[in-house]
């Protein structure tokens, strides 16, 4: 059962998920809400502000308002659609539609959830910003433990992003992932919390999107490349992209290829002794689609993946 309590001007979410993300994907309105910008249902959001709210809603695209910089030059990114499923949550820091708000300096959203050893959380985030490097505005997703007494990491950093790393009134042009592994030390009780924030200024607005947090087992050591706790055609499509292909040793890159040892690659395959030969064509996903981590993305690697075919670990 969740339960809400009333502290200050803050909501706080309290109760227990156990290894699980209500609304994850950001699929449900709250219905409470009339506002044309309707939050998520299940997440908490900061109202530590006059207006007792923040710029949080949810979307199927996004493109930022205004749709110019201060030298009045087009701003030419959007969102034309969610990482998963039918919509994402967008906050800003006063923009949904309207023109900069000064009271808004930040939005925040969180909820509560309990992660144990040998989960795997995964999700997607999208920053973009209409602001400039003088004034370096950042979204970011973490965790924070419940209770800071218990020996967890003060913070866990899932994603980030700010101007510097996008550059002035751009974007991170298409969604990114995270992926955290909880290990017995860092499983435990976490507020896990999505915000942007404008720094100094608040005329120019910045965006922090976010989709398709889900919680998964150890499913992805069976074919889950995309670490998205399903075994699919997504899966496969980055398999093809790889098939055939002779992936160095992670151990190796960089490295004296003289000095290191070599491992089996396809049948026939002589290896040479070439600097080239472990460095990682970033163009090619052959690590990650090399599951039985034999250094060749080959039939055993599809036999692995089709034995566990629409397998979900969540």
């Amino acid at each position: 059962m969740i339960r809400f309590f009333c502290t200050g001007c803050f909501v706080i979410l309290t109760g227990t998920l156990w290894g699980a993300i209500l609304n994850e994907s950001f699929e449900i309105p709250d219905p409470n809400v009339n506002e044309w910008f309707i939050p998520p249902l299940n997440w908490d959001r900061a109202r530590d502000n006059s207006y007792k709210d923040c710029y949080v809603g949810l979307h199927r695209e996004f493109v930022p308002h205004p749709q110019y910089d201060r030298n009045k030059n087009e701003v030419f990114w959007n969102i034309p659609a969610p990482a998963d499923g039918s919509k994402f949550v967008v906050l800003s820091t006063g923009d949904l539609g309207f023109d900069s708000d000064p009271v808004i300096t930040h939005s925040t959203i969180w909820q509560t959830v309990t992660f144990e050893p040998g989960h795997r959380f995964t999700g997607f985030y999208f920053f973009g910003t209409c602001d400039f490097l003088q004034y370096n505005d950042y979204g970011k997703i973490y965790l924070e433990p419940v209770d800071p007494n218990i020996g967890l990491p003060p913070e866990i950093p899932l994603a980030y992003a700010d101007v510097e790393m996008v550059g002035d009134y751009r974007s991170t042009d298409t969604w990114r992932s995270f992926v955290y592994d909880f290990t017995p030390d860092t499983a435990g009780t976490y507020n896990l919390i999505c915000t942007v924030k404008d720094i100094q200024d608040t005329i120019y607005k910045s965006y922090l999107a976010v989709d398709g947090l889900k919680v998964c087992t150890t499913l992805y050591d069976h074919g889950d490349i995309n670490r998205d706790c399903s075994i699919d055609m997504i899966d496969l499509f980055i398999m093809s992209d790889a098939w055939l292909s002779v992936c160095p040793d992670p151990n190796a890159i960089d490295g004296d290829p003289n000095t290191k040892p070599i491992r089996p690659g396809p049948p026939g395959y002589i290896p040479v002794p070439d600097p080239n030969f472990y460095m990682i064509d970033p163009n090619c996903p052959c690590v990650i689609a090399d599951i039985d981590q034999n250094w060749f993305v080959e039939p055993n690697d599809l036999m692995i993946m089709t034995d566990h075919w629409l397998e979900k670990g969540f």
